[in-house]
């Protein structure tokens, strides 16, 4: 058994947005991530995932941070297993008030073999109370934990995938029931069952007697499926080759239950081939079968938080987030996106955040205060390999105000793509009443329209020469928005 060292992280730092809003960021010499996050009944959050010191093999730990409603810091540990590589990946609080967190480990420093399930049990104040290690039965030797449920015995249900050999990538699917004192119970392997996805869902059905997974996956006869349901002894019972005939399913998938015995489902979507991902949503009833769908284009790859892509706050109020698919190392800034809409998929509001770094979320938590907690990374610097952690909670007044009237300093809420543009211009706001300009370099005014359809309405900018423009965008004689733009 390899020893727990704590240690306490250098720099750390916190921005408070508003009563209820707020940006935190652990940052230092070394790479952190955080992967997930819950909330206590404290209503403090806990978000954790891996630190590191450089890439490829190496000893890498585990990072928990817990912070209250505020955004101020109240602990934080670096949890060290000298000669592993070593992260936390899911985790909730028990009914005794402890929590439990749970990842994957190796037995050497390379982050080829995560040959082992690590679970343990925390106190709030984050002391270790117990921890157990289940290494991979033959043949596998490394594997991924991708989703989780607790099913009515309370024992904790594990979706992921393995391989047999240490660089291969077989996806093999597997189920494992733990109890919540950490002894393993039970491993199910589906023989010649892969995973192909890295964010497929896992939910249960309306009824509760069976459990259906959403995502990508390759039956033994090599065709691919896109769900499974499995009976509560997590047997295979049925599957579906296609949900929706006009759209594969692409992970991140997000399914959520809402009233009315439907379901919400969120995935990615490509319109034209070889085209960039777009966010694809429908409503389906109790039996899959899609009531009403809904494609939101975006002008670059685009994609949803890995796990709980889609926030059921109200029956009125989902939220949806999405951003830029580009890995955070990669040169450039980005905005991200926080959309809300309705039980019938209308668009109620839109904001993007943003614009002077790159983002990555893995997680997104709804709060109990009716917020949105995002979790994931940001780079040290534009360009950089070193990551930071990052958090930020937004609440739906915040999509819903004014982008000029919220304590945000990057926030817009009327969208303007593709930049470069070529024949037209797409807006997507549910702002009424804005004319959109556009300027050349010299300050003369060659376009203006107004903006007399939302939430999506298209320019025609045929007319226009190729080079080099400004925009406004303005609300009642006065500018709230601003941007460049290149005209091909």
């Amino acid at each position: 058994m390899k020893n727990l060292i704590f240690s306490i992280l250098i720099l750390v730092s916190s921005s408070v947005i508003s009563q209820q809003s707020f940006e935190l960021l652990i940052s230092s010499k070394q790479n952190e991530g955080f992967y997930f996050t819950f909330e206590d009944i404290d209503n403090d959050f806990i978000s954790f995932g891996g630190i590191s010191t450089e890439f490829g093999a190496h000893n890498s730990n585990a990072l928990i941070v817990k912070y209250d409603s505020f955004g101020n810091i109240i602990n934080q540990k670096e949890v060290i297993k000298n000669d592993t590589s070593f992260g936390l990946k899911y985790g909730f609080q028990k009914d005794n008030g402890n929590y439990l967190l749970f990842g994957i480990l190796t037995d050497s420093v390379s982050s080829h073999d995560y040959n082992i399930t690590y679970v343990c049990e925390m106190t709030p104040e984050l002391d270790l109370v117990w921890e157990k290690m289940h290494p991979l039965p033959e043949p596998f030797n490394n594997h991924m934990l991708i989703n989780y449920l607790i099913n009515p015995d309370s024992n904790l249900i594990i979706q992921g995938k393995a391989d047999s050999s240490m660089y291969g990538y077989n996806d093999l699917l597997f189920t494992m029931i733990i109890d919540l004192n950490g002894n393993l119970l039970d491993f199910n392997f589906y023989e010649g069952w892969k995973d192909y996805g890295a964010y497929s869902e896992m939910i249960y059905n309306h009824d509760s007697n069976a459990i259906y997974f959403f995502g990508v996956f390759v039956r033994p006869t090599s065709f691919s499926v896109e769900w499974i349901e499995m009976d509560l002894d997590l047997n295979i019972t049925s599957y579906l080759t296609e949900i929706d005939e006009e759209h594969q399913i692409l992970d991140p998938v997000s399914i959520k239950k809402i009233p009315g015995d439907r379901y919400i489902m969120g995935n990615l979507a490509i319109v034209e081939p070889g085209a960039y991902y777009d966010l694809y949503l429908k409503i389906m009833d109790s039996e899959l079968n899609t009531l009403k769908d809904t494609l939101i284009l975006y002008p670059e790859r685009t994609s949803m938080a890995s796990y709980n892509g889609i926030g059921f706050i109200a029956t009125n109020t989902i939220s949806i987030p999405t951003f830029v698919d580009i890995t955070t190392n990669y040169p450039g800034t980005q905005f991200f996106s926080v959309h809300i809409f309705d039980s019938n998929l209308n668009l109620k509001g839109v904001k993007e955040y943003g614009g002077n770094t790159r983002y990555w979320f893995f997680d997104m938590l709804v709060t109990s205060d009716g917020g949105c907690l995002l979790t994931g990374m940001v780079p040290d610097y534009e360009g950089s390999w070193n990551h930071d952690a990052y958090v930020i909670k937004v609440m739906p007044e915040d999509i819903f105000t004014f982008a000029e009237e919220t304590p945000f300093d990057f926030d817009r809420d009327v969208l303007v793509f593709p930049n470069p543009f070529s024949a037209e211009i797409n807006i997507q706001t549910v702002r009424k009443n804005l004319t959109f300009n556009i300027f050349d370099v010299a300050g003369k005014l060659v376009f203006s329209k107004e903006i007399d359809q939302i939430p999506n309405y298209t320019l025609s900018t045929g007319n226009i020469n190729p080079g080099f423009y400004f925009y406004t965008i303005q609300y009642e004689n006065r500018i709230i928005q601003s941007g460049k733009l290149i005209k091909e």
